[in-house]
């Protein structure tokens, strides 16, 4: 006689076998799950160790995201910057921040929101220009050809101090 586990046994390594393909590649599937699948199938995934992305083979190399702003002034001047600081864990925490941006529903809030600070920082600008670049790195055969790592624009957001000045 088949226990009703015994007859559900074969759904669950199935439901177990799909989760761990979902995660079996390098791409970062879950920034494209919806995210109401998403956080239990990650809460599963790390208990089960389903969720690896087989890493242990082969990690993952991070892309790395950096963030340039332009902020242009009354008098026409235009003046370039990136936040850093001196302190190593600070950038090490601005990196994690902007590496962010490569989750789709996190774009549009952060680059608004790194805008409004550059704006509210200097008082002078009347607008900025907030631009995403990605590392893009090649891979060893593209390497030995000559290829080198790259940065690639992967976004631009603009914003004004104020809108009604605009001539």
């Amino acid at each position: 006689m088949i226990t009703r586990f015994g007859k559900a046994l074969p759904w669950l390594a199935a439901v177990h076998l799909f989760i761990a393909l979902i995660y079996s590649s390098h791409l970062q599937v879950e920034h494209f799950i919806p995210e109401a699948l998403e956080q239990p199938m990650r809460i599963y995934g790390n208990y089960s160790g389903a969720h690896t992305h087989f890493n242990f083979f082969a990690p993952v190399v991070v892309s790395q995201v950096r963030v340039n702003f332009k902020l242009g002034h009354p008098d026409g001047s235009v003046r370039e910057l990136q936040v850093s600081s001196p302190n190593i864990e600070v950038n090490q925490r601005l990196a994690m921040m902007y590496n962010f941006y490569l989750r789709p529903n996190a774009r549009e809030p952060l680059v608004q929101s790194w805008a409004q600070h550059m704006l509210a920082t200097h008082p002078e600008a009347e607008w900025v220009q907030t631009r995403v670049e990605l590392l893009d790195i090649p891979t060893l055969e593209q390497v030995k050809s000559g290829r080198k790592a790259q940065w690639i624009e992967i976004g631009r957001y603009g914003a004004i101090r104020n809108p009604n000045a605009v001539r």
